[in-house]
C-alpha cells in the first residue's frame, strides 16, 4: 500500500512539474507582450509628449502589470533622485532587481536592460530609432514564441507524464 502511495505521489509530482513548465512558457510569453506594450508607450511619451524621462516613466508604470510598474515607478524615483548615477546604471541595476523573479530568460532582460543605456541621453530621433529596432527584434521573439509554445507545452506537459510514469515503474 505504501508502494503505491509513493508511486502515484512520485507520478503527481512529475505531471505537476511538466505543467508548471508549460504555465512559464506562458508567462513569458504574455510578459514580452508587456514589456512590447509598455516600450510602445515609452515611445509615444517621448515623441509626442515630450515630457522627461522619469515623469514618462511614472506616467507609464499606471498603464502596465506587475512586476513592470514597480520597475517602472522605481526607475522613474531613482532617476528623480538624481545622485550621480547615470540614467543606464539604474535602469539595468533597477531590472535586475524588480525583474530577477520575472518569467523573461536572461537573454530577455539582457536586451532590455540594453534598452536603458540609450534613453534619456540621446536627440529624440536616436532614441526613437533605438527604441523602434529594440520594438522589432521583441515583434520577432513574441512571433517565434507564438509559432513554437503550443508544441513546446505539450512537450513539456507529456515529458511530466512520462516522467512520473518511468520513475514508477521503476520504483515499483
Amino acid at each position: 500500500m505504501l508502494r503505491l502511495m509513493g508511486t502515484v505521489l512520485v507520478l503527481f509530482s512529475c505531471t505537476a512539474l511538466g505543467w508548471s513548465r508549460s504555465i512559464t512558457l506562458q508567462k513569458r510569453l504574455e510578459q514580452l507582450r508587456e514589456v512590447e506594450k509598455m516600450v510602445h508607450l515609452i515611445l509615444g511619451e517621448i515623441t509626442y509628449r515630450k515630457e522627461t524621462l522619469p515623469e514618462a516613466l511614472l506616467r507609464i508604470s499606471e498603464k502596465t502589470a506587475p512586476p513592470f510598474s514597480e520597475f517602472l515607478r522605481e526607475v522613474s524615483r531613482q532617476a528623480s533622485l538624481f545622485q550621480g548615477d547615470c540614467f543606464s546604471k539604474i535602469f539595468r541595476e533597477t531590472a535586475q532587481q524588480c525583474l530577477k523573479d520575472s518569467a523573461l530568460h536572461k537573454k530577455d532582460l539582457e536586451a532590455f536592460s540594453q534598452l536603458g543605456e540609450y534613453l534619456g541621453w540621446m536627440d529624440i530621433t536616436l532614441q526613437k530609432n533605438t527604441i523602434t529596432l529594440y520594438q522589432e527584434q521583441l515583434k520577432q521573439e513574441i512571433q517565434y514564441l507564438e509559432r513554437e509554445l503550443p508544441g513546446r507545452k505539450k512537450m513539456c506537459q507529456s515529458l511530466g507524464v512520462i516522467a512520473g510514469i518511468f520513475l514508477s515503474i521503476l520504483c515499483l
